[in-house]
């Protein structure tokens, strides 16, 4: 019998609590939920870092942030680092990567020749390029979300040559008025939803599926949606599936934020962009917005929109899904979703994301299926992105290097309750040093601290208030519960504020 295929589909910026799977009572995620009800879903799954990019590495290699170099958005990934892509392809798998990869930054300049940076594409000839890159055989690069993903990479390289006329479409003032005017990146996107990028990467995914299915070898495939990532700007009929007035509205407690470290008094400005161009002054990692000055109504028509982007993404899944089915592969192949990181979607009276290591952006969804998982599973054990490089490579019978993960397949086959006491993760911002922050989560307790500034702290009972609304720390009754978790992060994860890898630019 022909070995296992492998299909990694990974969105951007989606919460746990994102998928009708886990609890969400206004989504109809039903081809996402299907690949749980066929296989395992993961009940408290979080990543490591809550930004993009180093993220992103971690899935690949098994590594923290810290041992894999790519600490923060700016940064590119060590290319000779063992990651789950090489392992496949050195396994004599076909490896494809489509959509949203970003191992490399954005802003790179040109003399560094690399293909993720917008400098890449302003070469005659680049589109061409198709790799390989990381582990894959060939890419179809995504990059960039809503208007920025017309700039540059195979997607805007295809939409310019086949349909330049939409091009123009993408930008907030096509949006026919739509767009918000105190939360500027909210509108209706003209855009056909047929020629959008989610369509165009289920397209191309569809196309390798295809040309496998008639070769021996079997396949692994990185499958990346750039979206829900805000810009909040899907396409119809995306845009107008979720009605504002019907979401529920996002959860906040009087008086949290003032319990809280005190650099979330501040935020970025509703009314910019969320970009930074080259030479611009920086600004912090995830631009964290406070919601104060963005009116009910345009936030509610956010979270709307980020539920319409979603139902775009579970219905290319289901494409994914008939596309294995059709060419007789489904039954063969091993499917997980997850997503890079959260967003804070109004909790806390905060958008986006940023520095503070809140459940909304560490907990993500994960759902697996394939051979001899069966179906239905639960899980509640703590797992983390540095877990997956290991139990693919456990689940594909492929050898691995050591990675800061657990193999989670005797947690999947039932042998095992539990793999671990306690998660870990760990901010480096992009502009302040006393930002810098170290978690340990458990299932009882989260702990933050702040090495930099000793005198920030966050600890919340996750039994008593599991979504973070009331920060424990400036209470002493709690001092020795704070101290305990404090010693082992001292033991387990030391304080690193500085990681040796060159920033390339702003992200």
């Amino acid at each position: 019998m022909k070995r296992s295929n492998f299909i990694f589909i990974c969105a951007d910026q989606m919460r746990y609590d994102a998928l009708s799977v886990t609890g969400n009572r206004v989504a109809h995620t039903t081809n996402i939920d299907h690949i749980g009800a066929r296989g395992a879903t993961f009940h408290r799954h979080f990543t490591p870092n809550q930004i993009c990019s180093p993220s992103r590495a971690t899935m690949a290699t098994g590594l923290y942030p810290r041992h894999h170099g790519l600490w923060r958005n700016g940064v590119a990934l060590d290319e000779r680092l063992p990651n789950l892509w090489q392992a496949l392809s050195r396994a004599g798998y076909a490896t494809r990567g489509v959509g949203k990869l970003h191992f490399q930054p954005l802003l790179a300049s040109a003399e560094r020749d690399m293909p993720e940076s917008l400098a890449y594409w302003e070469k005659p000839g680049s589109e061409d390029w198709h790799g390989p890159y990381f582990g894959f055989d060939g890419v179809d690069l995504v990059m960039g979300e809503a208007n920025e993903s017309t700039r540059a990479g195979h997607y805007a390289a295809w939409l310019k040559r086949n349909h330049p006329e939409v091009v123009d479409l993408y930008e907030p003032e096509a949006g026919g008025g739509s767009r918000a005017e105190d939360l500027r990146e909210v509108w209706k996107s003209p855009v056909p939803a047929e020629l959008h990028y989610t369509s165009w990467i289920v397209d191309r995914a569809i196309d390798f599926i295809e040309r496998q299915s008639k070769r021996p070898e079997p396949f692994g495939m990185f499958v990346s949606f750039p979206d829900p990532h805000h810009p909040f700007a899907p396409p119809r009929p995306y845009c107008d599936l979720f009605r504002p007035e019907k979401m529920p509205r996002p959860t906040i407690r009087a008086g949290e934020l003032e319990r809280m470290p005190a650099y979330l008094g501040e935020g970025d400005d509703p009314t910019k962009a969320p970009y930074i161009a080259n030479g611009e002054q920086p600004r912090e990692q995830g631009f964290l917005l406070r919601t104060d000055d963005i009116s009910d109504e345009t936030l509610a028509t956010a979270i709307a929109h980020t539920h319409g982007m979603i139902q775009m993404i579970d219905d290319a899944v289901g494409r994914l899904l008939q596309a294995l089915a059709d060419s007789g592969m489904l039954n063969n192949t091993y499917l997980l979703f997850t997503s890079d990181h959260g967003e804070l979607l109004g909790d806390h009276g905060l958008l986006r994301k940023g520095p503070p290591p809140y459940r909304q952006l560490l907990q993500v969804p994960l759902v697996l299926c394939g051979p001899g998982i069966r179906a239905g599973t639960n899980l509640d054990a703590l797992t983390s992105h540095v877990d997956l490089f290991a139990t693919i490579a456990s689940l594909l019978g492929l050898p691995a290097p050591a990675t800061d993960g657990i193999d989670l397949k005797p947690l999947i086959d039932g042998q095992v309750a539990d793999v671990r006491d306690f998660l870990f993760a760990e901010y480096h911002p992009r502009r302040d040093a006393w930002l810098y922050n170290q978690s340990v989560v458990s299932k009882d307790w989260r702990f933050t601290r702040y090495p930099n500034q000793p005198a920030w702290g966050e600890l919340f009972d996750l039994h008593e208030d599991p979504w973070e609304h009331w920060n424990l720390f400036p209470e002493q009754a709690f001092g020795e519960q704070a101290r305990a978790l404090n010693a082992v992060l001292d033991r387990r994860l030391p304080p690193q504020p500085q990681v040796g890898n060159e920033v390339l630019g702003a992200y």
